[in-house]
C-alpha cells in the first residue's frame, strides 16, 4: 500500500493541487484584467462601466482584496456609505494589514460623521505604516472635521517639519488655526505661505479673515482691495470684503461687492444668502425673500434644494452637513454637475484628492465642455503632486476661457 501510495495516488494528488493552483491564477489574472479595464473606465470618467468591471472582478476572484476597495471608492463617491462600509470591511477582512485600507475607510467614516471609527480605522494604518506622510495628513483632516484642532495642528507641524516648503500645509495649518479662533497664528501662518506663494489668493483671503476676526477691519479690507485688483474674476474675493464692509458698518459697498460676486458666479448661494440679509436689514422685504428662496430652493426638485442648502452649510463652515446634503442631491439627481464639482471641493479641502478628482473627471463626462470642473481637476492633480497630469488641466481649462488657470500655471506650471 505504501508503495502504491508513492506511485500512484501521490503524483495524482500533487497533479490536483497543480491544477487547482493554476485555476486560482488564472482567476486572479482574469479579475486583475477586469480591473484594469474599470480603472480605464474610471481615467475616462464612465463611472457606471468602471463599477460593472469591478463587479465582474469580484465574481471573478472573491477573494482578491482590491477589488473590493477599488468599487468601494466609486461607492464611497456615489454617497451610497453602507455599500462602500461593506466592500472596504471585506477587503480589510482579506487584507488586514494593508495600511492603505484603513487610510480609506477612515475617509469614507468621515463623510457619514463616524469620527470615533474614522480616528480607530487611521490609526492602524499609522501602526503599520508610522512614516506615511499621507496617513499623517489624513490623521490631521480627520481631527479638524471633529474639531480637534490642537490634534491637527501637530499633525501638520510634523508635516512641515518633513516639507517646510510646502505652501499647501501652510494654508492648511493657517485654516485650522482660524477655525480654532488663533488669529494671530492664522496671520502668521498665511503670511508665511504668502511669502512663498504671493499669489495664492486662498492666503490672502485667510490672512484678511483672520485680521478681521482679530479687530483688524481696515487692514483687511485693504488686503482683500488690493486681491481683487489683482484678480477681479473670483468670487471669494468680493464675498469676503462684503463681509468686512458689513462688519464696518458699510451695508451698501458690502451689497454692491455680493451682487459682483453673483454675476461672476450665479450658483453661489451664500452670496444669495448673504445679499438676503442684507436687503431684509434695508427694508426690501421682497428681494430678500427672493433671494432666500435661492438658497433653500433654486429650482422645483429636492436635488436643487439639498444642493442649495448644502453651498449655504458649506460657506457657513459647515461642511461635514454640506457634504451630506450635496451627495443626498447627488443620489435624487446623479448628473447634478453643481453638486458633483461641489463636494468634490470640500474633499479637495481635506486632501481627498484622489477621490476628488475622479469626480471631476465624472462631470467631464456628463458635460465635457465644462471649464470650471476641468480647472479643478488640475489644482487636485498638482495638490497630489501630479504636475504633468495637473498643468495639462490648467492648459485646457485656459483654452476654454478660465481665466485663473493661467495664474495657477504660472505658479506650478513650466511655461
Amino acid at each position: 500500500m505504501t508503495r502504491i501510495f508513492k506511485h500512484f495516488i501521490l503524483p495524482i494528488f500533487l497533479f490536483a493541487a497543480t491544477v487547482t493552483v493554476a485555476q486560482n491564477q488564472s482567476l486572479r489574472d482574469l479579475a486583475i484584467k477586469y480591473i484594469q479595464s474599470g480603472d480605464n473606465m474610471l481615467h475616462m470618467g464612465n463611472v457606471d462601466r468602471a463599477l460593472l468591471e469591478y463587479r465582474q472582478a469580484i465574481e471573478t476572484d472573491p477573494s482578491f482584496a482590491e477589488s473590493y476597495m477599488k468599487r468601494a471608492r466609486i461607492y464611497s463617491m456615489m454617497g451610497k456609505t453602507q455599500s462602500a462600509l461593506d466592500d472596504y470591511n471585506a477587503a480589510i477582512s482579506l487584507s488586514p494589514n494593508a495600511a492603505m485600507f484603513y487610510d480609506e475607510r477612515a475617509r469614507a467614516r468621515v463623510l457619514i460623521t463616524d469620527f470615533d471609527g474614522a480616528k480607530n480605522d487611521i490609526n492602524t494604518a499609522l501602526q503599520l505604516e508610522p512614516l506615511n506622510k499621507c496617513f499623517i495628513e489624513s490623521n490631521a483632516d480627520i481631527k479638524t472635521y471633529a474639531s480637534d484642532h490642537a490634534g491637527a495642528i501637530s499633525d501638520i507641524n510634523t508635516l512641515i517639519n518633513a516639507s517646510p516648503n510646502n505652501v499647501s500645509l501652510l494654508l492648511k495649518k493657517s485654516m485650522v488655526e482660524l477655525k480654532a479662533k488663533d488669529y494671530e497664528l492664522a496671520i502668521k501662518h498665511a503670511d508665511e505661505a504668502l511669502l512663498k506663494s504671493p499669489r495664492s489668493v486662498l492666503g490672502i483671503n485667510l490672512k484678511a479673515l483672520a485680521l478681521s476676526e482679530s479687530g483688524s477691519n481696515p487692514e483687511a479690507l485693504a488686503l482683500l482691495s488690493q486681491a481683487i485688483i489683482d484678480f477681479p474674476d473670483i468670487d471669494i474675493n468680493y464675498i469676503n470684503r462684503s463681509l468686512i464692509l458689513r462688519r464696518m458698518g458699510n451695508n451698501d459697498d458690502a451689497l454692491a461687492d455680493l451682487n459682483r460676486a453673483i454675476k461672476l458666479n450665479t450658483t453661489c448661494s451664500y452670496a444669495f444668502f448673504n445679499r438676503a440679509i442684507l436687503r431684509k436689514q434695508s427694508g426690501d422685504v421682497a428681494g430678500a425673500e427672493r433671494d432666500f428662496s435661492k438658497v433653500v430652493n433654486i429650482d422645483s426638485t429636492y436635488s436643487g434644494a439639498m444642493f442649495d442648502r448644502g453651498i449655504t452649510k458649506k460657506m457657513l463652515g459647515n461642511y461635514t452637513e454640506a457634504s451630506i446634503d450635496f451627495k443626498k442631491a447627488i443620489d435624487k439627481d446623479p448628473s447634478d454637475v453643481r453638486a458633483i464639482i461641489a463636494l468634490a471641493n470640500i474633499k479637495v479641502l481635506y486632501g481627498f484628492y484622489s477621490d476628488a478628482i475622479t469626480d471631476y473627471s465624472r462631470v467631464l463626462v456628463i458635460t465635457p465642455n465644462n471649464g470650471n470642473a476641468l480647472f479643478n481637476r488640475g489644482i487636485a492633480k498638482v495638490l497630489q503632486n501630479n504636475n504633468a497630469g495637473g498643468c495639462e488641466d490648467l492648459r485646457t481649462s485656459s483654452g476654454m476661457g478660465v481665466a485663473l488657470a493661467q495664474d495657477f500655471m504660472r505658479e506650478f506650471c513650466v511655461q
